[in-house]
């Protein structure tokens, strides 16, 4: 517990003076430095458990490697080609993907489960339910947006979801998930640990959101906004993690994305 709640306070350190003093990585504004930060810190992480306990078996090598490849397929969705930031961001899905089956193999039962069952009738179960708690979370979240909307369903907003879909749900969701749950060596037991095993799939994700909003609207708009993005995102996605399965959150955060992006259209 010390472990996990140190390596937070690190980050809440770094994310702090990020946001409101002068540190930045590059020339990249607050919120893309936290990001940059969460990064870098999920993949030095990664590295622990490779180490100790290994590779997982060949089929989540293989589950990790298409994990990837799926990031660096978002990346056509803005040039139609291979887009090369995209790559980075498709090794830290491979490294936290692989990281994390190690660390399930050695505790299978607290594991979380990529999909709750093999069979057909529990992934098609398990696109549903992302697709039902995406739509709700996509439309509250266009509500809240105040800006004019303009449907425009496009390919590329199909494509540039899945980044969000699965890196951020795999790099800094289910890893942090399995981070704590290898410092806690499996054992989770008490009402704090589960707090904290929560806190960690939530908080770290929500908080490298917000940077611009505390520099641009005030202190009091930052922390709304972090009690909103717990609410709409974080709680939904870590619940379907936790008590359906990681593909069902991968869904429902990519259906979040293609809504905005058909409606807001797509960050360059």
């Amino acid at each position: 517990m010390r472990k996990i709640w140190t390596l937070f306070a690190v980050f809440l350190a770094l994310f702090t003076f990020i946001t409101f003093g002068d540190l930045r990585i590059g020339a990249e504004g607050a919120t893309a430095s936290a990001w940059m930060t969460l990064m870098l810190g999920v993949t030095s992480l990664a590295i622990v458990p490779l180490v100790k306990n290994g590779l997982p078996d060949k089929r989540c090598i293989g589950i990790s490697l298409l994990l990837g490849l799926l990031v660096v397929i978002a990346g056509f969705g803005v040039h139609m080609s291979i887009h090369f930031g995209m790559l980075p961001l498709a090794v830290v899905t491979l490294l936290c993907a692989l990281a994390m089956f190690s660390v399930f193999r050695a505790h299978p039962e607290q594991a979380l489960r990529l999909l709750k069952n093999d069979s057909a009738q529990s992934a098609a179960g398990s696109v549903a339910i992302g697709l039902a708690v995406g739509i709700v979370c996509g439309g509250i979240n266009l509500f809240l947006s105040g800006e004019e909307l303009r449907l425009r369903v496009t390919p590329a907003a199909f494509l540039v979801a899945l980044n969000p879909g699965v890196y951020e749900e795999i790099a800094f969701r289910a890893f942090l998930f399995a981070a704590c749950l290898y410092c806690l060596r499996g054992g989770v037991h008490s009402k704090t640990q589960h707090f904290t095993l929560w806190f960690m799939m939530i908080v770290p994700h929500v908080l490298i959101h917000t940077p611009d909003m505390f520099l641009e609207q005030g202190l009091i708009a930052g922390l709304g906004s972090i009690l909103v993005l717990t609410a709409l995102f974080g709680m939904p996605f870590a619940v379907l993690q936790r008590k359906r399965d990681i593909i069902s959150a991968m869904v429902a955060h990519g259906v979040v994305m293609v809504i905005r992006f058909s409606f807001l259209g797509i960050p360059v």
